[in-house]
């Protein structure tokens, strides 16, 4: 009797080790007759704002769900390298279901500060351009595709924007005489880069031992590429008791000290970013000068 208990445990569970992978077999073939593997597809990268300080790139991938039930959104990696070496990575994840026998666009938006750019590769310094690839990888949280990842890679340029330098070269007196006060103001702009500059606006005040002079500005000046640019502006003073200070402070030959401050926007002239929002920079110079011509 025992013996015969026995064959039968034996006889059970040697058809169950038997059963057991078919079943198993069965169920992901099933699984898999179910499951409509998703379209995943690279789309294109755009890059959706530029300035003197960053760039913003956006890489869009397309998901197509072709299955009657909705599934989980994908988990993308990406990682920026810029002249073959990484510079950014990042992750990208969301609560969201991809709808049921739909599709949905996935942005990856990547911000490069220019600051962080060339302070890593000190190379591009002298470049107008900065080469880069986009690695991407997309995996689904999904029985049978878990192991699966699509990959992506882009490559392409990324424009460089340098910031001009503005420097006050200062004052000099075309006339003094107890009539008439007529100055010019210069400054110079340094544009390194390689396309023109709107300086859209100058707005200055200038002052003398601490007396405001005058207040003006200058506008809608181009600056041409790689072109150091002198931006001089003339001053008459005809109040009276002004032009009697200043011939006092011309008589006593002595120097005086001046300030400049003030504001300029400017915005760059590159081909295909027509829409570049202009940026605001305060500027704030001093110094001495002596007030004859």
């Amino acid at each position: 009797m025992k013996r015969t208990i026995k064959k039968n445990v034996y006889t059970m569970l040697l058809a169950a080790a038997l059963i057991i992978p078919v079943l198993v077999y069965i169920s992901c073939a099933s699984l898999e007759s179910v499951v409509t593997e998703p379209s995943v597809s690279f789309e294109n990268v755009s890059i959706t704002r530029i300035n003197f300080n960053s760039v913003d790139l956006n890489a869009r991938l397309r998901i197509q769900n072709d299955n009657s039930f909705a599934i989980p959104f994908p988990e993308i990696n990406w990682n920026l390298f810029v002249s073959d070496t990484s510079f950014l990575s990042g992750v990208v994840r969301n609560n969201n279901r991809i709808a049921a026998r739909g599709s949905s666009m996935v942005d990856l938006p990547i911000s490069v500060s220019y600051e962080g750019l060339f302070n890593t590769f000190a190379v591009l310094l002298n470049s107008d351009q900065a080469p880069y690839r986009i690695d991407m990888g997309v995996r689904f949280s999904i029985p049978m595709l878990e192991s699966r990842t699509y990959n992506f890679s882009h490559s392409g340029s990324i424009p460089l924007l340098r910031m001009p330098s503005l420097s006050f070269s200062g004052i000099r007196f075309n006339t003094v005489s107890l009539s008439r006060v007529e100055f010019t103001l210069t400054w110079q702009m340094d544009n390194r880069n390689s396309f023109a500059i709107n300086l859209e606006k100058l707005d200055y005040t200038f002052s003398v031992n601490h007396s405001p002079w005058t207040t003006g500005s200058a506008e809608h000046i181009t600056l041409p590429a790689r072109r150091v640019t002198q931006i001089p502006v003339t001053v008459n003073i005809n109040s009276l008791s002004m032009i009697q200070d200043i011939a006092a402070l011309a008589a006593l030959g002595r120097s005086v000290n001046y300030t400049c401050t003030g504001g300029m926007s400017i915005s760059p002239r590159l081909e295909g970013f027509e829409n570049i929002a202009a940026i605001n920079l305060p500027f704030n110079y001093s110094g001495t000068t002596n007030l004859r011509p």
